[in-house]
């Protein structure tokens, strides 16, 4: 590998350095104030960068919005696919991806914040223009919970009733389960702020079939 070529390995990461530690702050930001009232240079303030270092990565507020979610979403939906290729019942399934959504937004908290201000069973569109790549992973996350409800009503397993409806459901109520424990804040010791057992309680209630 020539010295040439070291040099701009070198500068592109950097560079992929920088675009996360501004798309971090810009997180951190849009989650406490909302997508108007955030500003480019509390952003950078945060970031620790210029704001012409952040418009030399950035066009502007609503790409800083857009590769938020495109980047979370990269991990967000392998993560999905892995819990429904597991091979599980889709009774267990269903409590599966609740406990691996509830700990996706435990780990990036500031996150769950921003989709639930755009609101969590409608696509986070409210604030900035729509945007096609983030409504398709939006559809995406929900075709592949309906997925599960059709499979598990085959199996005898899920309750009847039109599946994408039934996913639209699923999100509400897990998303009810983030706000609460939003609203609860973080313990001192950094553990686990609400029971799953609850919110598996609530979700077997609402979706499986007695005896299944």
């Amino acid at each position: 590998m020539t010295e040439r070529s070291l040099r701009e390995q070198r500068r592109e990461q950097r560079r992929a350095l920088s675009r996360d530690q501004i798309l971090d702050a810009a997180e951190q930001v849009f989650a406490r104030e909302g997508f108007h009232q955030a500003s480019l240079r509390e952003i950078a303030e945060l970031a620790e960068f210029s704001v012409g270092t952040v418009y030399g990565l950035f066009t502007g507020k609503d790409e800083l919005y857009r590769e938020i979610f495109l980047r979370r979403a990269a991990e967000f939906l392998p993560g999905m696919r892995d819990v429904l290729d597991s091979g599980r019942p889709p009774r267990r399934q269903l409590l599966d991806l609740a406990d691996w959504q509830v700990g996706f937004f435990r780990r990036f908290p500031q996150f769950g914040r921003l989709v639930l201000r755009g609101g969590a069973i409608a696509p986070p569109l409210s604030e900035p223009p729509d945007d096609s790549r983030i409504l398709e992973n939006f559809r995406a996350s929900q075709q592949m919970q309906a997925e599960l409800f059709r499979r598990g009503q085959q199996a005898g397993q899920l309750r009847a009733g039109d599946p994408m409806l039934l996913a639209r459901m699923f999100s509400g109520l897990v998303s009810a389960f983030q706000t609460a424990e939003l609203d609860a804040g973080q313990p001192p010791d950094g553990g686990e702020r609400l029971p799953l057992a609850q919110l598996h309680e609530v979700l077997e209630a609402a979706f499986t079939l007695p005896g299944a």
